[in-house]
């Protein structure tokens, strides 16, 4: 049995699959298994699957009917034998060494769940919150706390991730296959609350190529309203999971900061009809977990406070009320030098 299964869900990518299966080729460590979802491929990349297991023993092909990102992953899990699971999308690369360092760190910390870096190309197309998000730092939690999701750099992408198989199977760890939007999101919040050991290290190990003109992910950042009512039934199926965990009401705070980070800021960035349309989903479908009584009390910035405070009531804000709590939330993140930083120097350029 190999040491490491790494999951490769194929879609369509005719144009990328072979620079992403060669990556694994060139791997340092060559005690892996190579398990690649066909999901119902229309072009071309059955048949390069099939050269490349011809060329590689260690290539495992699954076929299955087209049902999207999480399903194949799901059937890649399901298929895996290897006691560590790592995901590698098929239009990116590992580093050479990625697999190696994913073992060695695994075995050494005895962690339950890894998240490593990575690196967005072309590197010219980056920019800062993409840099922040693949450079994690070097830590361990011993159990799971609330910074894992709100200040590390541990989101949104599961192929940063790697876990151990028989975590996954404690916990029936999957892909919520309901989400065609924002499932790495989800799984997320799913897995570092059910981890009793996570890693966190600073190496990049993982080349992400930075989204395609007719991604979906393209398609949502050109409708802004639409991305934000897809990031409320996204939250709504994490508050519906950590409410099956026994946990919401533990870390009611963590999900009160995370509806504001992932919801209302951005919704503050809209015309005054659509900003009102979103804060009034979040509050009737979000907010219903919690009165204002406990929003009020919630241990969170002033600036998430007031905005989660503006939601309940029914008062979204407008004009320069908007811009100041803007601010004030901007304070809460990146503190007020950070915010002095922003008005008078503009955001930060990406690295490299």
């Amino acid at each position: 049995m190999a040491r490491l299964s790494v999951i490769v869900p194929v879609y369509n990518v005719e144009a990328y699959l072979d620079e992403c299966l060669d990556s694994l080729a060139a791997q340092t460590f060559g005690d892996i298994e190579i398990v690649c979802v066909n999901d119902g491929s229309t072009d071309s990349s059955r048949s390069i699957l099939a050269e490349h297991a011809r060329r590689d023993g260690r290539i495992k092909v699954v076929d299955k009917p087209n049902g999207g990102l999480s399903s194949a992953r799901n059937a890649g899990m399901e298929a895996a034998t290897s006691e560590y699971l790592c995901f590698l999308d098929s239009d990116d690369r590992y580093l050479p060494n990625a697999c190696q360092r994913i073992v060695e760190e695994l075995d050494a910390s005895f962690a339950e769940l890894l998240c490593f870096g990575g690196l967005a190309l072309p590197r010219s197309a980056s920019y800062p919150w993409l840099e922040e998000v693949f450079s994690p730092r070097d830590v361990l939690y011993e159990a799971f706390e609330p910074a894992l999701l709100l200040s590390e750099a541990t989101k949104p992408l599961a192929v940063r991730l790697s876990l151990r198989r028989d975590f996954a199977l404690r916990e029936n760890i999957h892909f919520d296959e309901s989400v065609r939007y924002g499932e790495d999101q989800v799984f997320a919040f799913a897995v570092f609350p059910r981890s009793r050991r996570t890693l966190l290290i600073s190496d990049k190990l993982y080349e992400y190529r930075i989204a395609r003109g007719d991604s979906l992910v393209n398609r949502m950042l050109a409708n802004p309203a639409r991305m934000l009512r897809e990031h409320v039934a996204m939250e709504r199926r994490i508050l519906d999971d950590w409410k099956r965990m026994g946990i919401l009401e533990r870390y009611s705070d963590l999900q009160l900061a995370w509806i504001v980070e992932l919801v209302l800021f951005d919704a503050m960035r809209l015309s005054d009809v659509d900003c009102a349309a979103i804060f009034s989903l979040a509050s009737e479908t979000l907010l219903v977990e919690w009165d204002l009584g406990r929003i009020e009390k919630a241990d969170v910035g002033l600036g998430t406070r007031l905005a989660l405070l503006c939601a309940k009531r029914g008062r979204p804000p407008r004009g320069l009320w908007r811009k100041a709590l803007m601010s004030l939330y901007y304070v809460d993140k990146r503190g007020v030098l950070g915010l002095l930083r922003r008005l008078f120097m503009g955001p930060r350029k990406a690295h490299g």
